[in-house]
């Protein structure tokens, strides 16, 4: 009986991903033409591990050697915070996000690209960073959330997104974690191209299953010397990670001393990870982890968003939430709380503050948050 009522759930979920991915339209990374003047225009310098197809585009699928391109991408005017709106293959330029144009480089033309960037927009003071997309992504979804982001958060640093080579496909998890590990080495080497072209600072903005491509490419880099490129890196964020938690924990302890600041941002609604934890048999992942006991022995922060319930997008919260997106991207108090110490943070970010051991736990405060705002 118990494995019938199994099989059933099984049957249920899976139904459950195809009806969803039936009805999502998906983001098209073909340039689309569009008048000027419509919308915000955003450059994203992209690396990936996609293979290139035979349309000047990138396969769907297929895995390859690290490539560079300039995706200029156009946000609608009727665009909404924390939304990546897509149109599939025919976007309204005034209602949906779309590509319009892509320069391919290689690396030499990368790096180039990378320091006149930094040099035209002195408010970047040679920060850029580096997106990292997470299971069931197509190449136009990632670059259009690092979009997203640069735009909705205010971030101002140079955006860069690396492209792993997800199947772009609900069912393709297994796919996808194989991906992620054959993608290491193109993160590693984008990272250090960043480097080379004159950053100063890198963060690592990642997010699901893209923080497992993260933590091995960072593992690797420790474990073969580091190298020139890892002082550069001035931050690590994990979104929603989707790790296994004994996994992390010991990729962490192979890095030896983590980044700085290391931030991991969970929430315990988080439903895809709550289905992830149990298509792997687990009760739950490193993006919702329910104590910080779990992460007790390492220097990180974890940012606590269960609270930030104003986005259907659970495991996106921390880019879709609109009082999330407001507080960062208008308060300078949670950017000066993030260089401060860790006792330098109470009454600097509203919510409440536990410690144990090494790791901090900030647990946010969406009604705080607002209140913050409007004073």
């Amino acid at each position: 009986m118990g494995l019938m009522v199994a099989a059933s759930a099984k049957r249920f979920l899976v139904c459950a991903l195809l009806a969803l991915a039936a009805c999502t339209p998906r983001a098209d990374i073909m340039p689309k033409p569009a008048p000027d003047g419509i919308g915000t225009d955003v450059s994203v310098l992209v690396g990936t591990t996609r293979a290139r197809a035979d349309t000047g585009g990138y396969h769907p699928t297929d895995r390859g050697g690290l490539g560079f391109s300039l995706v200029e991408v156009s946000i609608p005017p009727e665009h909404e915070e924390g939304r990546v709106e897509v149109g599939g293959t025919d976007p309204d330029p005034r209602k949906h996000f779309l590509t319009r144009s892509i320069q391919p480089m290689n690396a030499g033309g990368f790096r180039a690209e990378v320091a006149r960037r930094l040099a035209a927009n002195p408010q970047y003071n040679g920060e850029a960073f580096i997106f990292i997309h997470g299971f069931n992504n197509t190449m136009g979804d990632g670059v259009f959330r690092a979009a997203q982001i640069a735009s909705d958060l205010g971030i101002e640093a140079l955006p860069v997104h690396y492209g792993w080579p997800s199947g772009g496909h609900p069912l393709g998890y297994h796919y996808d974690r194989d991906s992620a590990l054959f993608a290491r080495n193109g993160l590693q080497e984008l990272i250090e191209e960043v480097a080379a072209g004159g950053a100063k600072s890198i963060v690592l903005l990642a997010h699901s299953m893209g923080s497992n491509v993260t933590m091995e490419a960072l593992r690797q880099m420790s474990l073969s010397g580091r190298g020139r490129a890892w002082d550069r890196i001035g931050g690590v964020a994990l979104m929603a990670p989707d790790i296994d938690i004994d996994l992390f924990r010991a990729q962490a302890n192979d890095i030896g001393g983590l980044p700085q600041p290391f931030l991991i941002l969970v929430s315990r609604h988080d439903s895809v990870l709550r289905l992830s934890a149990r298509l792997s048999g687990q009760s739950e992942r490193l993006g919702n982890i329910s104590s910080l006991e779990e992460v007790a022995e390492l220097d990180v922060t974890v940012i606590d968003l269960s609270n930030f319930r104003d986005t259907p997008n659970t495991h996106m919260a921390a880019v879709s939430s609109p009082t999330l997106i407001k507080l960062v991207s208008e308060s300078e108090m949670v950017a000066e709380a993030f260089r401060s110490n860790t006792s330098a943070r109470t009454g600097l970010l509203p919510g409440t503050i536990l410690t144990v051991q090494n790791a901090t736990e900030i647990i946010l405060d969406p009604t705080g948050a607002l209140q913050m705002l409007e004073e």
